[in-house]
């Protein structure tokens, strides 16, 4: 299961675009329920062994259905029947056809003991009159399905009855993506598979000092700027790629026109005001995404002289309503197997390396214009494993001037009733600086009927 939560009344800010929010979040969930695993029940008893779901096609190809087998003590019963021997497979969705290999055919063309009919149809009636040979071996992987329909990712029930007990077994019709795979050079250098992407924002002084504290450790690394000031000043060096955007753009769509400059299988993020020192060390980063055994996407190192942040986001779902963001929480057995310097967590300081294929995937909300952390990070959830290790690190230095801090503290006093990012993510409450007046958080749980 999953937490779950009683939405309050939306402020007054929230509001107007809180009904449409909430139309946008069911047509989500249908959409999502359309992917979700079905519950497979193994009914007790059954005259026949059978896999209830693992059976995956491609859209118009064929594939067996494996599994299926007599159950011995039917097997022993079925000479001293009345009856005929009747197995029927039908495609409850209309996705695809059953059929008979071309083998079974070859063999039994001419049989008189055994019968088909319904052939390229969606129900196949088998009758084997007194055969157990023959029964037995159309079991044996001879049934095959059909795919007739253009789906990437769906799931068809097949119900097969036999002596008056009928199974269901599901067959995924997947089309399988190709991969996003990206050249690591020839040299396996890591300026060859790392790219340092940054948004900046009237803070030139800064951004000259984070280019140069990088290049003075990788000199050959190549660093992507996205620039929104008012009046850009271009920074020419060679690996600097600067980007101008119109002004005021905005944090994510500054994060969203860097990271698709990226020709990298990995890149770290970070903000302008951070610097490489003798203690960044971006090939233990590197040394632990490329480990296929723990399956980390973005790893995020220390950041000196700004407080840590640990742990993962407690998300609680209402019904009808959308989403609870209730704030962190750190449950145990967090530590990273092999790196005990690493714990898995869900919103860090953006010092991160991941990996570039995964980070294009989850994107940033372009409609979020001002910098948002936990907004980002919240993108995040579900989507990649992330860990915080304290083996590499960058130190932080504010950066202020009077052009920078009056639009910082204009978007700081947006940001508490901005609803983009409650539209975004279908949430309904949000624990931190958003204002939801006269709302204890602690009052929207509610408690599992299974605790």
């Amino acid at each position: 299961g999953r937490p779950r939560c009683d939405c309050p009344e939306p402020p007054d800010w929230l509001k107007p675009v809180n009904k449409r929010r909430i139309e946008e979040g069911k047509k989500w969930e249908e959409q999502k329920k359309k992917l979700r695993d079905p519950l497979s029940m193994c009914k007790a008893m059954s005259p026949l062994s059978y896999v209830g779901s693992g059976i995956t096609v491609e859209p118009y190809q064929l594939v067996p259905i494996i599994g299926l087998s007599l159950h011995p003590y039917i097997e022993q019963l079925l000479p001293d029947m009345n009856t005929d021997i009747i197995l029927q497979i039908s495609s409850t969705k209309r996705l695809g056809k059953p059929r008979l290999s071309k083998k079974i055919y070859e063999i039994e063309k001419d049989s008189q003991h055994f019968s088909v009919s319904g052939e390229g149809t969606y129900v196949l009636k088998l009758n084997f009159k007194k055969n157990i040979k023959l029964l037995k071996e159309i079991l044996n992987n001879n049934i095959l399905y059909s795919s007739d329909n253009y789906e990437l990712d769906v799931r068809d029930k097949l119900q097969l009855t036999f002596i008056e007990f009928t199974v269901d077994i599901y067959v995924h019709i997947r089309r399988e993506p190709l991969p996003d795979l990206y050249d690591p050079g020839e040299r396996n250098a890591i300026t060859d598979k790392v790219t340092v992407i940054t948004k900046t924002f009237e803070r030139y002084d800064a951004l000259d000092k984070f280019v140069s504290s990088i290049h003075t450790f990788y000199p050959n690394l190549t660093i992507i700027i996205a620039d929104d000031s008012e009046f850009p000043k271009p920074i020419k060096k060679n690996h600097v790629k600067y980007y101008i955007m119109p002004f005021r753009e905005g944090s994510f769509p500054g994060k969203n026109l860097a990271l698709s400059q990226v020709r990298t299988k990995y890149v770290l993020f970070m903000d302008d005001d951070m610097f490489f020192t003798n203690e960044t060390n971006l090939e233990v980063m590197l040394e632990k995404l490329e480990d296929q055994n723990i399956d980390m996407d973005i790893n995020c190192g220390l950041v000196n002289n700004l407080a840590k942040l640990r742990g993962l986001r407690n998300i609680a779902y209402n019904d009808t309503q959308g989403y609870c963001n209730m704030g962190p929480f750190s449950p145990p057995n967090r530590q990273v197997p092999g790196y005990p310097q690493c714990m898995w967590g869900e919103m860090f300081i953006f010092f991160c390396m991941a990996k570039t294929a995964v980070l294009r995937k989850i994107g940033a909300y372009p409609q979020i214009v001002p910098a948002a952390h936990e907004e980002a990070w919240i993108d995040t959830i579900g989507k990649a494993k992330s860990a915080f290790c304290e083996d590499s690190s960058v130190t932080h230095t504010h950066y202020r001037n009077n052009k920078y801090d009056k639009y910082r503290w204009e978007t700081e006093q947006l940001m508490p009733r901005n609803p983009m990012a409650f539209f975004e993510n279908n949430i309904c409450y949000w624990w931190s600086y958003y204002q939801f007046p006269g709302v204890n958080k602690t009052d929207l749980k509610v408690k599992s009927p299974f605790e």
